[in-house]
């Protein structure tokens, strides 16, 4: 809750903002910090003079859970201060509970001889009254009139909280985000306006994307090659991904909204490809952001290096993503499968927040994931851990409304998505502020299609009137002849170009079309129903880079099921079942590649066999 109230001393308002915690004891500490970092920010309060958070700690949890130490680590640093914390750590060695736990407990099993002390003490109320009335303070009447008036008022406030007419969502919000829902808190509309922006716009990012704004700033060599490549690319109106990414963000900013990236080594990128923060080659700590260099009335934008934490960072960019509907906060995990040391974050306040707490929220989880032959460390984001959390009905056909597409996103719990093009990653991250509410975005991201010669894409797929696809259909020889077609194949994210080669070795671009997935959930039931119908009778098959018990196929089944009405089965392709993500061998990892790829376009794979 939030609410506002006269400081007597100042005699001006003070806000107190209570933030929503679950019962993971310490897991909330991040997440004030960082709601406290966002309105420090947003009022220019570089100092927390303004805003502070205080925080309530058990002793026992205080020392015992890793959080609270991650969170110290963050006081420090420059982009996650909030210069200085009042800590009230409860003694629990001194203060005692009449009751144990709870009301529901008893301690006398465990803790016999101390209950029976804590029995014979009398209550801390009748202690104090009876001195009170042994002193002539109060009278016996007037302290029996004072507990009546109080339960009154607590019988009152019961009563009324049973009609649930007066359960204003408003009250039970901790940033109300004034003016971005109507007033009964809906969103005020169900549409999307379309995420492309003009040519000219693009152009100008592009240009500062590959300059140093700064006069007598030495950049490295390696750099000045980078550089060289983003102003040919926007000189040939093309995009790979770190550009499309320059795209959206900066293109974001010039609308007047705060950009925000935070995670491990976030401001020259994992794999060293993102380059946003310039580093004089001459002058110690003399840095450049040529992102904030992009028009004089634009927002600000803030790329941070994270400490060396997931869980606290996270916890951290969600409190800050909980402050204003119009910033768009990015948590970059350094490779995909790093998440789970903030599971709990992801768990309790991530997937869950809205349902618990009628709490909106848009923060983005950029997880680099893909099967290159790496090793299980640092392969799979864990596709399959976000899916089963989702909570869009696998068997429930759904209604294809005109708004359909926005209102299953408004629906959904949080929305999850795999790109195969620069393209469509620049249309989710600006379609995450053009929504007219806020949800989570899980985004796997690519590595090797970072530089992969295939992955780029044209202006003309991201200027005015264009949008984000959330099914990407065959666009080749197959899909001008639907009728020759023999076997459509579905799949997401990098596995697309590998598939699209070996077709081409193969020669079957006209019996094998190819369809991406790019949003997974909430799943595109009606643009997967086009699909299919554009190609009747062929054999569907479903073609994925992960082990069959990880990875999306266990979530898309039963939704091909439903959608097709059980007429068609949708084939498995791709890697056996494994307990690890990922083979440490790299020629295991090539022999399993080539084996799953020569069963995609084995046209005689399925015969015979029974789903």
């Amino acid at each position: 809750m939030y609410h506002e109230r006269i400081n007597r001393v100042t005699n001006r308002n003070i806000t107190l903002s209570l933030v929503a915690n679950p019962s993971h004891l310490e897991a909330v500490d991040p997440v004030v910090q960082g709601k406290t970092k966002a309105e420090q920010f947003y009022r220019g309060d570089a100092q927390g003079k303004k805003v502070m958070s205080i925080l309530v700690h058990g002793d026992a949890a205080f020392a015992g859970q890793g959080v609270v130490y991650e969170t110290f680590h963050l006081s420090d640093l420059p982009s996650y201060t909030t210069n200085g914390t009042v800590h009230v750590v409860v003694n629990n060695q001194v203060c005692y509970r009449r009751r144990g736990h709870n009301e529901m407990d008893e301690p006398m099993f465990t803790q016999p001889l101390m209950y029976k002390q804590i029995h014979r003490q009398v209550p801390v109320l009748k202690k104090y009254a009876d001195k009170l009335i042994a002193e002539g303070t109060v009278t016996l009447q007037e302290f029996e009139e004072e507990i009546a008036k109080y339960d009154r008022i607590c019988e009152e406030a019961y009563g009324r909280s049973k009609d649930k007419k007066i359960l204003h969502i408003k009250h039970w919000l901790d940033s109300p985000w004034p003016g971005f829902f109507n007033v009964d808190g809906e969103p005020k509309s169900m549409t999307c306006p379309a995420t492309g922006i003009s040519e000219d716009v693009l152009t100008h990012i592009g240009s500062v994307a590959s300059s140093v704004p700064l006069e007598d700033f030495k950049i490295h060599t390696g750099l000045s090659r980078i550089l060289r490549g983003r102003a040919d690319m926007t000189k040939n109106q093309m995009v790979d991904w770190a550009l499309a990414e320059y795209m959206a963000f900066g293109s974001l900013l010039k609308e007047g909204i705060h950009v925000r990236l935070s995670g491990q080594d976030v401001e020259r990128g994992t794999f060293s490809h993102r380059h946003h923060v310039l580093h004089d080659q001459e002058v110690d700590r003399r840095t450049c952001v040529p992102m904030n260099h992009l028009w004089p009335d634009q927002a600000p934008y803030t790329v941070c290096n994270s400490s060396l934490s997931e869980y606290g960072v996270l916890g951290f960019e969600l409190g800050y993503a909980m402050a204003s509907p119009n910033a768009l906060v990015l948590w970059e995990a350094q490779f995909g499968d790093f998440h789970n040391t903030a599971q709990c974050i992801i768990d309790q306040f991530i997937s869950t927040g809205q349902a618990k707490w009628v709490r909106h929220n848009g923060i983005v989880l950029l997880l680099p994931h893909g099967m290159e032959g790496m090793g299980p460390e640092h392969s799979s984001a864990r596709p399959e851990r976000f899916l089963q959390m989702s909570n869009d009905d696998s068997d429930a056909y759904p209604v294809f409304t005109a708004d359909f597409e926005v209102s299953q996103l408004y629906d959904c719990n949080w929305i999850v998505v795999n790109c195969s093009t620069p393209a469509n990653y620049f249309h989710v991250l600006r379609r995450q502020i053009l929504l007219p509410f806020r949800k989570p975005l899980i985004i796997f991201t690519p590595k090797s299609l970072l530089r992969h010669p295939e992955a780029k894409s044209n202006f003309d797929q991201m200027v005015s009137g264009t949008s984000f696809q959330r099914v990407i259909p065959e666009d080749g020889a197959a899909a001008r002849a639907p009728e020759q077609v023999r076997r459509l194949i579905f799949c997401t994210g990098k596995v697309y170009y590998d598939l699209v080669k070996e077709r081409n070795s193969q020669g079957l671009e006209q019996q094998v079309a190819i369809t991406r997935l790019e949003q997974i959930s909430p799943f595109p039931f009606d643009l997967i129903k086009q699909e299919a119908e554009k190609y009747p009778g062929v054999e569907l098959a479903w073609c994925q880079e992960e082990h069959k018990n990880m990875g999306y196929y266990d979530y898309i089944s039963p939704r091909f099921m439903t959608i097709l009405g059980r007429a068609r089965p949708i084939w498995y392709v791709g890697r056996d079942p494994a307990a690890a993500p990922a083979t440490g061998n790299r020629n295991t990892h090539l022999v399993s590649l080539k084996k799953f790829l020569d069963t995609a376009f084995n046209l005689q794979a399925f015969e015979g066999k029974t789903f």
